[in-house]
Parts: structure tokens; sequence; C-alpha cells
């Protein structure tokens, strides 16, 4: 077992831990660059730097200037620059597969001190789809635009991978500034590390006092983003408290698909009752067998497991009954954690013990069970249709929770053996031990290659179709030049990060408002007397979706006459419309292409 003297987590232990970071941070920016999308944070940061002006008590410039976030303000000063959204958006995307990678590899490198197993694992994981079993809230590691939701989750993973890796200043300065890139998710991050710590607090003070300092510098940034938020930022008109609770009251029954009961039999939740299970387990009996540092990450994964778990329970009580702070805040999205990190706590368990030739087998089955699974996207490399039906999901969750059962039988069979014959015979088998090891690697390798032909390959054909702006498109274009409002159609989403042209209303971010309820009169008001649609009485096809329900807005657009199209000019200064190219108005057509129209409200 690993030597846990303390001049070893300085010195070597120390520096392989950086390599490891730095390695599953270089793949994982290549993959996710491999893998881009447009990022919801540079169409806030448009608004941050000045780039699209709205009119005052516009709903979506309210949500704007009111979500704060560090990414944003970054995003901002990148614009402000000259860098142009596409490649800020590449970036980021490249970002979002760094920061998971890193977090997995440091939660497998902080069980099992094994660097080439750390960094290999990343890759079966990402390519078998097994971490992305989301619970409340989708998980998306790349080829997303959720910019916040996947770097908030990153980054639980990977302070807890820091810290479990003896990282303890930049697990702390990361934990710190956690709030600034993510509010809700990096409070309840310091929540579960409060929680840790206590756990036994005297073991650990000497640890986190050298840490002082990187936290403070931590609380420092988190502090100054919050001062630019509050001074130069934030620009939301009072809410009126009643309307607000009432809107939000509707909303959560009606509208958001995030906040509803969560469904306990998922295997979402099971990966939270598994990961609390093992972590219990290796904390009681094996304690040992694992690094000091990573018995910090094995309470991590413990209290945010119980935590999560109870905020399941918790999400059945009428929400009536809750605060609204509560509920903004989304506590059952803290199911996804160990959602996310479950693969990768399995492989770092299995990890501690790669001396023993059982251990490199279970790594084997392990890695060849998730790359062949139905939803893996080995079967998308080699051309061919899988399938990611429940029934599919729930083998491969039965695999894995038998590989469990298997490991926690091995070691126990194992220091039975140890006990009874002063011996472990496993530790005699040592070729054969080397060998199953390098096969072990080999699969990891295959599945590295694999996801680097894949990444090259989802490049090459969405290269030119998802990343078209005013800047190689001419109808966005033609939107682009445009005064006033734009006024959207449906649930289109992310029109002004392509146009740099506000909007009136974004129907495909609607949920947004429940951390903007200072727009809640603003919205109301545009839905019911643009759109159509009335939020306390929708109709059933809105049901969950968080966004505008194409049926009713469609139905209603191509009933209007120029003279109510007319009205909603003169009332919300919008001057074009963009719809669907299905979509037909009584109105002039400006421009088309094969997906939209662009139409003009006749003065």
């Amino acid at each position: 077992m690993p030597d846990d003297s303390p001049q070893k987590q300085s010195g070597i232990f120390g520096h392989r831990a950086l390599w490891v970071l730095a390695i599953s941070g270089i793949l994982g920016f290549w993959i996710g660059i491999k893998f881009p999308g447009w990022q919801v944070a540079v169409e806030s940061a448009q608004v941050i730097a000045g780039i699209v002006r709205y009119p005052a008590g516009n709903p979506f410039y309210i949500y704007h200037t009111k979500l704060w976030t560090l990414l944003n303000q970054v995003c901002a000063l990148f614009l402000l620059s000259g860098v142009p959204e596409i490649t800020l958006s590449k970036v980021l995307s490249g970002v979002l597969g760094m920061l998971t990678f890193q977090g997995w590899a440091l939660v497998v490198y902080a069980l099992s001190w094994d660097a080439f197993l750390a960094v290999g694992s990343t890759f079966v994981i990402f390519l078998s789809r097994a971490a992305q079993f989301g619970v409340v809230y989708p998980i998306s590691l790349v080829d997303t635009s959720d910019t916040y939701g996947v770097v908030g989750l990153a980054v639980l993973v990977l302070v807890a991978g820091l810290v479990g890796s003896g990282q303890y200043r930049a697990g702390a300065f990361l934990l710190a500034a956690a709030p600034a890139i993510h509010p809700s998710l990096g409070l309840w991050l310091v929540v579960i590390v409060a929680l840790a710590y206590a756990w036994d607090v005297r073991k650990w003070i000497e640890e986190f006092r050298r840490a002082l300092t990187w936290l403070l510098a931590g609380c420092a940034l988190t502090a100054v983003s919050l001062l630019a938020e509050i001074t130069l930022i934030y620009d939301a008109p009072p809410a009126d408290p009643a309307f607000a609770e009432k809107f939000f009251s509707v909303f959560i029954d009606f509208w958001d698909g995030h906040r509803q009961p969560v469904l306990m039999k998922t295997i979402g939740v099971a990966f939270n009752v598994g990961a609390f299970g093992m972590a219990v387990l290796w904390l009681k009996f094996f304690a040992d067998d694992v690094p000091r540092a990573a018995r910090l990450l094995l309470r991590f994964v413990a209290v945010s497991a119980a935590l999560s778990v109870a905020f399941g329970f918790i999400s059945w009580i009428p929400h009536n009954w809750l605060p609204m702070w509560f509920l903004i805040l989304m506590p059952a999205r803290l199911l996804n954690f160990n959602a996310l990190v479950f693969p990768a706590l399995l492989f770092g368990l299995v990890g501690v013990y790669r001396d023993r030739l059982w251990s490199q087998a279970i790594v084997i089955a392990v890695s060849l069970r998730l790359l062949l699974s139905g939803r893996s996207m080995f079967w998308r490399w080699l051309e061919r249709e899988g399938t990611d039906s429940p029934a599919v999901q729930i083998r491969l969750f039965w695999t894995i929770a038998f590989c469990c059962v298997v490991l926690v039988s091995a070691v126990a069979a194992s220091r039975w053996w140890k006990k009874r014959a002063d011996a472990d015979p496993s530790r005699k088998l040592g070729v054969a031990v080397r060998a199953v090891r390098v096969a072990s690697l080999a699969v990891c390798a295959a599945a590295g290659m694999i996801s680097w032909e894949l990444a090259d390959r989802h490049a090459t054909e969405i290269r030119a179709t998802t990343f078209l702006d005013r800047t190689n498109d001419a109808l966005f274009a033609s939107v682009a030049r445009g005064q006033g409002l734009l006024l959207t159609a449906g649930d289109l989403h992310l029109i002004q990060l392509r146009t740099r042209r506000p909007v009136l209303l974004d129907g495909g971010g609607l949920d947004g408002v429940a951390y903007a309820l200072e727009a809640a009169s603003a919205m109301d008001r545009i839905m019911r007397e643009v759109y159509g649609v009335d939020v306390f009485d929708p109709p059933e096809e809105a049901r969950g979706g968080g966004r505008m329900p194409l049926g009713a807005n469609r139905a209603a657009w191509e009933r209007y006459s120029v003279e109510k199209w007319q009205a909603i000019a003169r009332a919300y200064s919008v001057t074009q419309v963009l719809t669907f190219s299905d979509w037909t108005l009584k109105l002039p057509p400006v421009a088309h292409n094969r997906r939209f129209t662009l139409y003009a409200i006749p003065d």
C-alpha cells in the first residue's frame, strides 16, 4: 500500500498529482474542443460587455445582469479584447472537457496513486457515457451549450479530487472560488466540505492550516467578483414579492422540469446509494488500504450522497411548504455529483489493489463492459446503431453493481487469507499481474484512441453546421443589421449570441426566470400579449419543458393580423420576427434559409 508519510505527500506524490492534472487536462481540453457548442456564458457576456444593449425592464436583460457568475465576467473581458464569439465558445467547450477529465482523473489517482489508470480510465468513462445518468438535471460533458451546469458540477468533482490527492492549497482555493463560478452548486460544495471536514476535525486542522492563504485568496476572488456584480453589472428593478411568489409557484408546478419530485428508482439515485455504501465500507473496514488524504475524499462522497438522497426525499414535500430560496438553489441537483463520480470511484478503489491479479482482471472486465454497453459511443465509432433503452441502462447498472460486490468480496477474502496464512498468494504472481496490468492499460489506451478518432470525426461533421452566426451566414447577418428588438419564435435559443441583436424573450430558456424573479411580471405580460400563452393557464405541451410551447405559439402567430403585429411593435419596440421556415405569418419576409424565415413588421 502507498506510503502516507508527509515527505511522500509533499514530494513525489504531489508532483505526480500535478502531472495527472496537467495531462488529463490537456487531453480533456482537446476532446472538448472537438465536441464544441455555443456557450450560454458568452451570450450573457455580450450584455455585460455592452456589445448588446437592451432597454431597461426587458426580462432577458434582467436575467443577464442578475445572474452572478465569474464565467460571464471573464468572457466579457475576452469579448472586449476582440475575441470572437465563435472562438470563445470553442475555447469554453474545451474547458468543459478539461475540467471534467481532470476531476475524474484526480478521483482515481487520489485512491490508487496509479497515474496511468487515472488518465486512461477517463477515456473509458467518457466513451462509455457511464457517468451521464442525470437525475433532475441532465449531465452533459461536451457538445452542450450549458456552460454553467457543466463547469459547476466539474468544479465539485475537481475540488474532491484535489483534496483527496493531498493538493490542499489548490483545493482550498477552488473551494473558496466555487460560489463565484456557480453560486448554488458552490454553496452546496462549501456545505459538503464543511461536513466532511467536521467528521474528524482535529486530524485535518494541521493540513488545512497550511492551505489557509490559498483559501483566503479564493475568498478574495469571490468577493471581487461579487463586488463587480453588485456595482457594475446588476441592473434589475425591485420585484413584487407577492407576484413573484405566485409566479414561481405556478412555474414550478407546471413549467419547470428540474424542481419536480425526484424519481428515486433511477440509476443516478442508485449510483448515489452505491457511492455512499462503497465510501462507508472503505472508511470503516479498509481505511488502511487507501492514502490518508483519500479518506477525506471518501468522506466527501459519503456526505454528498447522504445529503443528496435526503434532498431527493425532501423534493416530495409540497413546494409551497419550503422556502423559496431553498427551491431556487435546486438542492436535488446535488444528486448529479455522485452520478458523475461513481464510475471514477470504482476505478479508483480497484486501483488501490493494482498489485493483485484480481484487481487488474476487474479493471479489464469493467472497462470492456462499459465500452460494449449499448449506450457507449464505441458503436458510433463503428458506425453502427447502439441503443440507450431503459433495459440497456439497467443491465449496465447491474453489471457495475456486480463488479462492486466482486471487489468488496476480493478485498475481504484477501485480508482473511493474509491473516490466516500470513501471506497473500496473489502477491506471488508478479509476472501474471504485470501481464494482466498491461492488458488492462491497453484497454484504456484503446478507449483513448477511439475517443480521439471519434472526436476528430465529430469535429469534421459539425464544422459547417454548428457555428453559423452573423459573420458567416446570410440570414443571421440580415438579423444583425436590423434595429430594435427581435422577436423569436417558440423555443429558439441563443439567437442573441449569433447575431448580437437583443431579443424580446428567449423562448428556449424560460427556466432562467427562477434566478431572476424581478423579470416575472414583464415575462408574464410578454407571454400573454405577444406569444398568446398564459403562464398561469398554459397548454399541456408546455409541461415540464421550461420552454415556449411551439404548437400554441405557432397557432397564435399565424392568426395574428398585420394590425396586431403593429400593435406589438409599438408596445415592445419590436421591428422584426424570426420564425422557423415552415411557419407562415401575415408579414412580409425579409430573408430566409432552410431553417428560418425573417419577417419585418411594417410601420
